[in-house]
């Protein structure tokens, strides 16, 4: 009777997530915590937080390098959630050095040479422009897995915006 109980309150609590948009984050590039997914159309602009499939030739290696887990995206790959750093109209440079944003440089983003695997790591390489619906993402953590990869974010990608509960 007990584990009848206490399935029926974990199936309820699920459904209840999956039906809020409710997203637990448990990795560091976003702050730890709860969030909900706000699926509105609305613009989205440097500083927020958005969720999104990975959509470049990179979600091949993520999902051979497991750098992401399993989830409902593209070649059964998780969505990510990191913070728009760029937008349009801004100008963007990707390269050895990290990711210039309208001439500055964004701290700890210089792309790293190797996972920590010791695996070659590819840098995106870009210098632009961006256009409508082009986002970059990125992380403060020296070793995010973002933009500096897989350069640029289009809009059509992104889920939506993500709203914090509960920060932890």
């Amino acid at each position: 009777m007990k584990i009848l109980f206490l399935s029926a309150l974990f199936l309820g609590t699920a459904l209840s997530i999956y039906g809020l948009d409710i997203r637990i984050n448990t990795t560091p590039s976003i702050p730890l915590g709860i969030y909900r997914l706000s699926r509105e159309n609305t613009d989205i602009t440097k500083g927020n937080i958005v969720l999104f499939c990975l959509n470049h030739k990179y979600k091949k290696i993520a999902k051979a390098r497991k750098y992401l887990s399993a989830g409902k995206c593209s070649y059964r790959l998780s969505p990510i959630g990191k913070h728009v750093v760029a937008s349009y109209p801004d100008k963007v440079k990707i390269s050895s050095d990290g990711i210039h944003v309208n001439g500055h440089l964004i701290k700890s983003t210089r792309p790293l040479a190797h996972d920590k695997d010791g695996r070659k790591l590819i840098h995106a390489e870009i210098h632009k422009q961006l256009e409508q619906n082009e986002f970059i993402v990125a992380s403060s953590k020296t070793d995010s897995f973002d933009s500096r990869y897989y350069g640029i974010v289009k809009r059509k990608d992104i889920q939506g915006k993500l709203k914090e509960v509960l920060i932890i």
